[in-house]
């Protein structure tokens, strides 16, 4: 028998982060998630997950809440095999709520890889790759600290948070981590913090120090893509769009108007429909892909693992939510060992 959706629910919960998440455009010390759940005809139950981040996507816990009635109005009775049929309605009906749908999609997605008895990953490509995520650090004073427990536990990568205060104290913090581990590799993340001028500033501050600097992401105000394609021609590390490329739309804006050399693709940004359709525009322009989260826990955590291992298709990985919240239960959705992640199978 095929299976309709019976209801739509959704539950707002706080969770607090190990350690302050202090970045150039905000600071919070715990995560905002919404999640969802996707009952349907025979008693079984979907999980979904929202994390709304305001700068990003103009959402708000309240926004996402707000929209739970319209949401298990329209999808209440519908097939789960309808599956992009739902995705395109939610996205015609609520054009602005793009982490509520992003929620409820991966319910869906759940839903339907139940239905057809193929688990997420394959569904989503079946490559079935193990990621190395990297570690994201805050502007946080303890952040030689974090970064000697992430160290013991195997990662290599840390993701630094810049700008938004004195350049030497971002400076520095990179080079005490690089002091005590010569072989780590560092990602930039300035959250549109930076212009052009300090953006080559920092880069050749550390690059003269023999810091390996794998990406920049997001240095100018996602608005300018004016100075992200000037940054992008002249910087001697790679360019990632964050904050500017939400949508298909503005991926293929940013391809046809700049030479950013990658975007940051982000479930909560584009749902896992506009994420798969932003992976065939990057292909097609011969451009750089990286995957990345907004806090969220396991359960979103599991789609993003589900649709990076299934696909391969990402240059580089920042999935570390789960890292970083206080999550008192242990992962099963994904298999995680340290920096390693898996999609269940």
């Amino acid at each position: 028998m095929k299976r309709r959706i019976k209801s739509i629910r959704a539950e707002y919960f706080q969770i607090p982060l190990k350690n302050p998440f202090i970045l150039s455009i905000r600071s919070a010390h715990h995560a905002n998630v919404i999640r969802w759940r996707l009952g349907t005809d025979d008693g079984r139950e979907f999980p979904g997950e929202s994390v709304p981040v305001q700068y990003v996507t103009g959402e708000t816990p309240e926004s996402v809440l707000a929209a739970v009635p319209k949401i298990d109005a329209m999808l209440r009775g519908s097939l789960i095999e309808d599956l992009p049929h739902l995705i395109h309605e939610m996205e015609r009906a609520l054009p602005q709520d793009i982490a509520a749908r992003a929620g409820v999609e991966i319910a869906l997605y759940n839903a339907f890889a139940d239905e057809t008895h193929i688990p997420l990953g394959k569904l989503l490509g079946a490559k079935n790759v193990t990621l190395e995520t990297d570690l994201t650090i805050a502007r946080i004073p303890n952040a030689l600290e974090v970064a000697q427990e992430a160290w013991r536990a195997g990662f290599r990568i840390f993701k630094m948070k810049v700008g938004g205060g004195p350049m030497e104290e971002d400076i520095d913090r990179v080079l005490g981590i690089a002091a005590k581990y010569p072989q780590a590799v560092f990602r930039l993340d300035a959250n549109q913090s930076l212009t052009v001028e300090t953006t080559m500033e920092l880069a050749e501050a550390l690059l003269r120090n023999d810091i390996t600097i794998e990406l920049i992401e997001q240095p100018v105000p996602k608005e300018d893509l004016a100075a992200l394609d000037e940054i992008a021609r002249i910087s001697p590390v790679p360019i990632i769009a964050d904050e500017a490329c939400r949508t298909p739309s503005e991926a293929y804006r940013i391809f046809s108007e700049t030479a950013a050399q990658g975007v940051n693709v982000k479930l909560m940004k584009s749902g896992i429909s506009g994420a798969l359709d932003i992976i065939r525009i990057a292909k097609a322009a011969g451009r750089k892909l990286m995957i990345g989260c907004m806090l969220e826990s396991e359960i979103g955590m599991a789609a993003s693992v589900a649709l990076a291992s299934g696909t391969g298709a990402f240059d580089y990985v920042d999935l570390d939510g789960h890292l970083l919240l206080d999550l008192k239960e242990p992962i099963s959705l994904f298999t995680a060992d340290g920096p390693r992640l898996s999609a269940k199978n």
